[in-house]
């Protein structure tokens, strides 16, 4: 058994427990329509239904909160863009907070574990519109940075760097219609720098996790205005490496997690191509691409 096929779906991995989890998303059931999903599963090598939970939600940003040993989401989708922060409690969601006037679907979302803050930045509030915050939360209350930030843009890279202590942030949709980014930027809780460096090509909608055993940010695929990639890339602090241009086939959205115990980043589903989407898994052991047969 293995969840349905899907896009705009979320994946995070949940230290306490040692497990991949997978919440939501959407997939098309006709050239003109989609249904959206609030489904739960846990992966640990196989995949484990957990039932549904919440809303029917998709484009969430999850992160894990290594000193609550809680996963929190942010934003989505659920019809219009949500600012809701939740918690995951007792094989459901909780809604905690909210940050007024700021929804956002794709939007960047981490947890520093040196500031002890869930951090989101950008996501998208309505069609064709983006948002340039940064916002914290610092377990009581969302703080807004006041710094400068980078373009706005949505379904881009976010990832915090347990090593260096930095929030990484790569490409995505811009704020003009179609426009795609490839540029590189780290935060630091006091300001964000632009990172000049060569890097993958314009793209957004990428899978993304951070290799905390090998210290690298990792991003496959993703979406570019000349069709979808299956490119596997790492970022170390200081170059973009090209790693693979094997493996699963072309797509957005082949969201991943990096599955500390197991030392492997997992990849699930993806966008084939409107109206089609996958539903295959695959693990990535740091030099090839295996797709798991379940």
């Amino acid at each position: 058994m293995a969840p349905g096929k899907r896009a705009h779906h979320a994946l995070v991995y949940d230290e306490s427990k040692k497990i991949v989890m997978l919440f939501g998303g959407s997939t098309p059931v006709d050239d003109n329509s989609a249904i959206f999903l609030n489904d739960a599963w846990s992966y640990n090598g196989k995949w484990t239904s957990i039932g549904e939970a919440g809303d029917k939600r998709s484009g969430i940003g999850l992160a894990f909160d290594s000193k609550r040993k809680k996963i929190f989401s942010f934003g989505g989708f659920t019809g219009e863009s949500s600012s809701e922060l939740r918690v995951w409690e007792n094989n459901n969601w909780k809604k905690i907070s909210e940050i007024p006037g700021a929804s956002a679907a794709e939007p960047g979302f981490v947890y520093d574990s040196q500031r002890d803050k869930l951090v989101t930045f950008g996501g998208s509030p309505g069609m064709r519109k983006v948002n340039s915050d940064t916002w914290e939360w610092n377990g009581n209350e969302w703080e807004k940075f006041e710094g400068t930030n980078p373009e706005g843009r949505q379904a881009f890279v976010m990832i915090y760097d347990e090593a260096r202590k930095k929030t990484v942030v790569f490409g995505g949709l811009g704020t003009t219609p179609g426009t795609m980014l490839d540029d590189t930027w780290e935060f630091d809780g006091k300001a964000w720098q632009k990172i000049v460096v060569t890097g993958p090509t314009a793209r957004a909608s990428s899978g993304y996790a951070y290799d905390s055993d090998k210290k690298l940010l990792i991003i496959f695929g993703g979406m570019t205005k000349n069709g979808s990639l299956n490119d596997t890339w790492s970022y170390d602090g200081k170059e973009w490496k090209l790693l693979s241009t094997e493996g699963p086939q072309k797509r957005s959205m082949g969201y991943l997690a990096y599955d500390k115990e197991r030392k492997k980043i997992v990849m699930f589903g993806g966008r084939l191509g409107w109206p089609n989407d996958a539903g295959d898994t695959w693990e990535w052991d740091g030099t090839k691409w295996t797709e798991i047969k379940l």
